[in-house]
C-alpha cells in the first residue's frame, strides 16, 4: 500500500503514515510488555485504537475525494481506491474481533 501511495503521489499519505505509526507504537508497546511477562489491562485499547484509526481514515478519505473532484489538486486517486478497499476489509475484521472478544456475554 505504501508503495502504491508513493507511486501515485497520494496527497494524504503523511496523515495515514502518522496515524498508522501511532497505533503501531501502542500495539507493539502492549506486545513488548506481554513478552516481558506483564499483562497490561489495556488490551482492548489496542483494538479500539485500530478501529478508530480506520474510521478516521474514512473521514480523511472523504476530504481527499472532495479535494480531488473539486479540482484542488489532490493526487493519488488510484492509491485512494486501493486504500478504501483495504481499510474497509481491515475495519470489518477488527470490528468482528472486537465484538467477539469484548462483547458482554448474554446469560441465558
Amino acid at each position: 500500500m505504501c508503495y502504491l501511495w508513493l507511486q501515485t503521489k497520494q496527497s494524504l499519505f503523511p496523515i495515514a503514515l502518522v496515524t498508522n505509526a501511532s497505533v503501531h507504537v501502542i500495539m507493539y508497546g502492549y506486545y513488548l510488555l506481554c513478552v516481558m511477562g506483564l499483562r497490561p489491562k489495556w488490551k482492548r485499547l489496542v483494538t479500539d485504537c485500530q478501529i478508530v484509526q480506520f474510521v478516521f481514515s474514512f473521514f480523511v478519505s472523504v476530504l481527499m475525494l472532495y479535494y480531488h473532484f473539486a479540482g484542488f489538486g489532490c493526487s493519488g486517486i488510484l492509491g485512494w481506491c486501493f486504500n478504501a478497499v483495504f481499510n474497509a476489509s481491515l475495519l470489518t475484521l477488527f470490528i468482528n474481533f472486537h465484538s467477539k472478544s469484548y462483547a458482554k456475554k448474554k446469560q441465558g
